[in-house]
C-alpha cells in the first residue's frame, strides 16, 4: 500500500513539474511579447515628442529605497537569471523532500519541511545577493579611479564613464553595461545610475549618481570630487571590515540564537509530530506554542537588527 502511495505521489510530482515548466514558458513568451510592444511604443514616442530630461531627472530622484520592489529584482540582486530550469530546480529541491516527509511523517511533517526548505532557499538567495552587493561595492573605487584618469586626459564625464566601462570586470561590468545602455537610449548618465542603483540596491552607486548629476548641471572639478569619493569608499570599506572582524563572535551568536529554535522546531515536527500535536490539543500547550512563535518572531527581528547594524 505504501509503495503505491509513493508511486502515485511521485507521478503527481512529475505532472506538477511539467505543468510548472509549461506555465513558466508561457509566461516568458508573454513577457517577451510585452517587451516587444514596449519597445515599439517607445520608438513611436521618441519619433513623436521627447520628454524633457529635466522632468525625467526629477521623477527619478526620489528618496532612496534599498529593498527590492519585486521578485525579479530580488533575483537580479542575487545574480540569478530567472530561467525555466532555475524555477524547476528551485521547486524540486523543495517539493521532493516535502513529499518524502509527507509519506513517512504525515501532513504536519510535510508542512514543516516545506516551510523550512522554502525559508532556506530564500535565505540562500539573500546570501548570494549580499555577497554580490559586497563585491560590487568593492569594485566601485577602482572604477572611479579609471573614470578620473579618463577625465584627467581630457574626456568629458559621459565619455570617461563609457571608456572606463570597457575595462571593468564582473560583476560590476553588468551594472555598468546596464547604465551605459540606458544612457545610449537617451537618458542622462545620472538618471541611468539612479535607476540601476535602485535595481541592485547599491546606495554607494546612488550617491555617485547624485555627484555626477551635480557635476553635469553646475560643472566644476568633478574629477577631484570623484577622486575624493573613491578614497572615501575605500576608507569606509576598510572600517566596515575592521568592525566586522571585531564583532564576528557577536554576529555569529545572533544568527545561532535566531535560527537554532526554528531548526529544532522543524526537526521535531518532521520526526516526532505526536509531541507537537499533544501540545496543540491541550489549551495550555496551545497558548505556549503561540507565545513561543510570537517571541521567536520578535526576538529574531531584533537579533537581525543587531547583526545588521554592525
Amino acid at each position: 500500500m505504501s509503495s503505491s502511495v509513493v508511486l502515485l505521489a511521485l507521478m503527481a510530482l512529475v505532472l506538477l513539474v511539467l505543468a510548472l515548466v509549461l506555465l513558466l514558458g508561457a509566461r516568458q513568451q508573454g513577457k517577451k511579447d510585452t517587451k516587444d510592444q514596449f519597445v515599439l511604443a517607445q520608438l513611436e514616442r521618441r519619433l513623436g515628442q521627447e520628454e524633457s530630461a529635466e522632468d525625467e531627472a526629477i521623477r527619478q530622484r526620489k528618496v532612496w529605497k534599498g529593498g527590492p520592489r519585486n521578485w525579479n529584482e530580488f533575483l537580479l540582486r542575487a545574480g540569478v537569471v530567472p530561467t525555466t530550469m532555475f524555477y524547476v530546480t528551485f521547486w524540486l529541491i523543495i517539493l521532493i523532500p516535502t513529499l518524502l516527509a509527507g509519506v513517512f511523517g504525515g501532513m504536519i511533517a510535510a508542512g514543516a519541511a516545506f516551510v523550512l526548505l522554502l525559508a532556506l532557499s530564500l535565505f540562500r538567495l539573500w546570501l548570494k545577493a549580499e555577497t554580490l552587493r559586497k563585491n560590487l561595492v568593492r569594485q566601485l573605487p577602482d572604477f572611479l579611479d579609471r573614470v578620473v584618469r579618463m577625465m584627467t586626459i581630457g574626456n568629458s564625464m559621459g565619455a570617461a564613464f563609457h571608456n572606463a566601462a570597457a575595462g571593468t570586470e564582473l560583476p560590476l561590468r553588468d551594472v555598468i553595461d546596464r547604465t551605459v545602455s540606458l544612457n545610449r537610449s537617451g537618458k542622462e548618465i545620472d538618471v541611468a545610475l539612479h535607476y540601476v542603483s535602485r535595481q541592485y540596491g547599491l546606495h554607494e552607486l546612488y550617491l555617485l549618481a547624485s555627484v555626477i548629476g551635480v557635476a553635469l548641471k553646475y560643472g566644476g572639478r568633478s574629477d577631484q570630487v570623484l577622486e575624493r569619493m573613491s578614497a572615501f569608499m575605500r576608507d569606509l570599506e576598510q572600517a566596515r571590515a575592521e568592525m566586522k572582524a571585531m564583532s564576528a563572535e557577536l554576529r555569529l551568536s545572533a544568527w545561532v540564537l535566531a535560527l537554532l529554535p526554528v531548526g529544532l522546531a522543524c526537526f521535531i515536527l518532521v520526526f516526532n509530530n505526536a509531541l507537537f500535536m499533544g501540545m496543540w490539543e491541550d489549551p495550555a500547550g496551545k497558548m505556549m506554542l503561540v507565545g513561543a512563535v510570537v517571541l521567536q518572531i520578535s526576538g529574531s527581528y531584533w537579533l537581525y537588527r543587531l547583526a545588521k547594524s554592525i
